[in-house]
């Protein structure tokens, strides 16, 4: 048996949509509201793609590791598999990337204390404390589980994986039961013990800063222009998400362009903008930079 701090950012996105709707409040209440704001109108198409279909288990196939989508159920409800990839890229470039170092270091914390629960007690030990949902008796573990089923190993091993982002309610998600020779993944819920707003703030607002610092280096509307474009979109989006006209718009892409933070593209009578690896880097940059400085303080 092996614990991993993640399984990656696709697997925290599946399961941070699914939370993105749950009730307000709490450690990811400033989560939710900022994600809430910086997705805009992108977030009703999210709904409609949420309404028919649940990340657990419906979207799981989108993590990496040899997931398949269930091309009957997408057909069923209007979906391409392409649709739920792009709306699901989106969604983690504004909701999940830019809190991932944090994120990741936090999982890191959890699988580290979780290894040396096993050290000091033994298996049995780290399998009674995943969570309080998740039971272990008479060498059974008992999941939450809208069905009863019954897996059975058979010397395959045990994958533990901590989430953020998997609702609390959930307790635990089986991942590659049906697997014949890997082992299957138990994804459990490892929310924050701390609830506090003021332990919140801290996690979330590290970002926040490093945005603070891209708007002092390049100014406050590029900044924004330059965030936007994680997700390409063209001269009149940009002008609609950020509420001015498509001429100042065209005069700050052009200065971030010249710039190389950018490449724009004309298709007939639209300019797709998107940001380039040098705008990404710098994106990154200010961000990290905050965090050490926050995990100095």
């Amino acid at each position: 048996m092996k614990v991993s701090a993640t399984l990656g950012m696709g697997a925290e996105t599946v399961f941070a949509m699914e939370s993105l709707g749950r009730t307000r409040g709490g450690f990811f209440g400033i989560w939710r509201e900022r994600v809430g704001e910086r997705l805009g109108k992108r977030a009703g198409r999210i709904e409609r793609m949420l309404h028919a279909l649940r990340p657990v288990p419906d979207l799981l196939w989108l993590v990496d590791g040899g997931f398949k989508a269930d091309e009957r159920a997408l057909g069923k409800v209007g979906l391409s598999r392409e649709d739920v990839l792009e709306t699901a890229h989106g969604f983690c470039r504004v909701a999940v990337s830019p809190y991932w170092r944090q994120v990741r270091g936090y999982l890191e914390t959890v699988r580290d204390v979780r290894g040396r629960l096993a050290m000091t007690g033994g298996v049995e030990r780290l399998l009674g404390t995943l969570h309080p949902k998740v039971r272990w008796r008479s060498s059974v573990l008992e999941v939450p589980h809208d069905q009863e089923i019954d897996v059975h190993l058979n010397g395959r091993g045990l994958l533990l994986a901590p989430s953020l982002f998997l609702h609390d309610g959930a307790a635990a998600v089986l991942i590659g039961a049906e697997w014949d020779e890997s082992s299957p993944i138990l994804v459990f819920a490892a929310p924050p013990v701390s609830a506090a707003a003021s332990a919140a703030t801290a996690f979330w607002d590290v970002t926040e800063r490093g945005e603070q610092a891209l708007a002092a280096l390049v100014g406050r509307t590029r900044a924004a222009v330059l965030q936007e474009l994680v997700e390409s979109c063209t001269t009149g989006e940009l002008a609609e998400r950020l509420n001015i006209s498509s001429a100042s718009i065209s005069q700050h892409t052009s200065v971030l362009r010249e710039a190389g933070l950018i490449t724009s593209r004309r298709n007939r009578n639209t300019v797709l903008h998107s940001v380039t690896p040098l705008g990404t880097a710098l994106l990154e940059y200010t961000t990290y930079q905050f965090m050490e400085a926050a995990a100095g303080e």
